[in-house]
C-alpha cells in the first residue's frame, strides 16, 4: 500500500494535541494550525533535498534511529509539561545537524513569516515537529523493513504530494534556499512562490482564488467610479471659482488578508500587521533582537532561548486579543508565559556580569511595546478583568528587572 507521510504527519498531530501545541507556544489555535500547515511539507522537502546529497540517505536513517521510542504516542502528555523544553531543543539541535544550520534557520524563519509568529516560537515549533515527522517516518521504515536505501526511496516518491501541500504563499518565503528544489525545482517554486499563480488561503483549512475574492467585492467597481466623480468635481469647481468643500471620506473598510503584503515585510517603519487591538502579526525589532539571546545557558539548559520565548509568547498572547472572547482564549497562555519570565528571571544571577547585562538589556528593550500592548488591551470592554493580574505581575517582574 502506498504511503502519504503528509496524511500520515498530520494525523499524528490530532486536533487535542493542535490546540495544545498553540496553548503551550502561547500561539491561537489558527497561528499553531497555519504554521505547521507550512512546517510540516516544509521540513519534508528539506527531507527529500537532503537524501539527494551524498550520505543524506544514511544521515537521514541515523537520525531516525535515535528516536526516542513512544514520543509519537506520548506526545499529548509532552507539550506543555516539564520536558517539553527539552524536546523542543533535543528537536532544534536535530535539525541543524541533520540539514545544516542555515537551511535549518532558513525554514524556522520562512515559517515565522509566513505564519506572522515570532522567530524564537517558530524554532520552538519546529523543535516540536521534527520529532514527530521522523516518527512517522521511523513508523513506516519499521513497518516496510526498509534500510537506508529503501527509506530514502520512500521519502523520494513523496515529492508531489508535499508540492501540493506547501500553501500558497509560503513558497515565496524559501526562495534561494534550495529547499524546494528536490520537490518542485527552480522554476516551479518560482511559480508557487507568485501569490497569483495559486489560490491563497483565508484560513489553515480554506482555500479561495483571488479571482473569486476580487469578484465578490462590491468596491471593485465603485472605487473607480467614485474617483471620476471626485475629479469631475473638483474640475467644477475650479471652473467656476469657487474652492472645493473638502470634507474626508472613509475609504471602505479593506478586506482582510491572510498574507501581508511585502510593503508591510520591507518597510524598516512597520512594525507589523495588526491582528488585533493590542498587537501584530509580524514580529517587531525588539522582539526580533531577543534572537540574540539565544544560545546563553545555565548548565545545559538554553536559559536565553526559554526566557526569549517566554517573552515573546506574552507578545503573540496579547496580539490575538480582540474583544473579551478572544481574551479569554488566550488568558491561560499568557499568564502560563508570565509565570514562566518570572521563573526565569530568577536564574539571571548565575550568569556572569557581562552575559547578565547582554540578556537584561534585550529583555528590557521589549518593555515599552509591551506596555503599549498591554495597555490597549485593557482598554477594551470585558478584557481588564481577566488579565489585569497578569499584566500587573508582568509589569512589577520589568521594575525590578534592572536590578537582576
Amino acid at each position: 500500500m502506498s504511503a502519504n507521510l503528509i496524511a500520515s504527519i498530520t494525523q499524528a498531530l490530532s486536533a487535542n494535541i493542535v490546540t495544545r501545541i498553540a496553548s503551550g507556544l502561547g500561539l491561537d489555535r489558527s497561528q499553531a494550525e497555519k504554521a505547521l500547515q507550512a512546517g510540516i511539507p516544509g521540513l519534508l522537502a528539506a527531507l527529500v533535498s537532503l537524501i539527494s546529497r551524498p550520505g543524506g540517505a544514511s544521515a537521514l536513517n541515523s537520525a531516525i534511529a535515535q528516536q526516542p521510542p513512544g514520543l509519537l504516542s506520548n506526545l499529548g502528555n509532552v507539550i506543555g509539561s516539564p520536558t517539553q523544553n527539552n524536546v523542543v531543543e533535543s528537536g532544534a539541535s536535530l535539525l541543524n545537524s541533520l540539514l545544516g544550520g542555515s537551511t535549518s534557520s532558513a525554514l524556522t524563519n520562512a515559517v515565522s513569516q509566513y505564519a506572522g509568529v515570532g522567530g524564537g516560537i517558530s524554532k520552538s515549533l519546529m523543535g516540536l515537529l521534527a520529532p514527530v515527522v521522523l516518527g512517522v517516518l521511523g513508523q513506516e521504515q519499521r513497518a516496510r523493513g526498509l534500510d537506508a536505501d529503501g527509506l530514502a526511496d520512500l521519502v523520494e516518491s513523496q515529492k508531489d504530494s508535499i508540492a501540493r501541500a506547501i500553501p500558497s504563499g509560503f513558497s515565496k518565503y524559501l526562495q534561494g534556499t534550495g529547499i524546494l528544489d528536490g520537490v518542485m525545482g527552480d522554476e516551479r517554486a518560482a511559480t508557487a512562490a507568485d501569490p497569483a499563480s495559486r489560490p491563497q488561503y483565508t484560513t489553515p483549512t480554506e482555500r479561495y482564488s483571488d479571482q473569486s475574492r476580487e469578484a465578490s467585492s462590491p468596491w471593485r467597481w465603485a472605487l473607480p467610479a467614485l474617483a471620476v466623480l471626485a475629479l469631475l468635481g473638483i474640475a467644477w469647481s475650479l471652473r467656476t471659482g469657487s474652492g472645493p468643500d473638502v470634507t474626508a471620506v472613509a475609504p471602505p473598510p479593506a478586506t482582510e488578508t491572510p498574507a501581508r503584503t511585502e510593503a508591510n515585510s520591507n518597510s524598516p517603519s512597520n512594525t507589523g500587521t495588526s491582528t488585533g487591538a493590542a498587537g501584530t502579526d509580524i514580529m517587531p525589532a525588539p522582539f526580533q533582537a531577543l534572537d540574540s539571546i539565544r544560545g546563553v545557558k545555565v548548565g545545559d539548559t538554553d536559559f536565553g532561548a526559554q526566557i526569549a520565548n517566554a517573552v515573546d509568547g506574552m507578545r503573540s498572547s496579547l496580539s490575538s486579543i480582540k474583544d473579551e472572547a478572544s481574551a479569554q482564549a488566550v488568558a491561560q497562555p499568557l499568564a502560563k508565559s508570565a509565570d514562566e519570565f518570572s521563573r526565569l528571571k530568577k536564574m539571571l544571577d548565575q550568569l556572569s556580569p557581562d552575559v547578565r547585562k547582554t540578556v537584561v538589556n534585550a529583555i528590557a528593550a521589549t518593555r515599552p511595546m509591551l506596555d503599549q500592548m498591554f495597555d490597549k488591551a485593557l482598554a477594551i470592554p470585558g478584557v481588564s478583568a481577566l488579565i489585569k493580574p497578569t499584566v500587573d505581575s508582568v509589569r512589577a517582574e520589568f521594575d525590578t528587572l534592572s536590578a537582576a
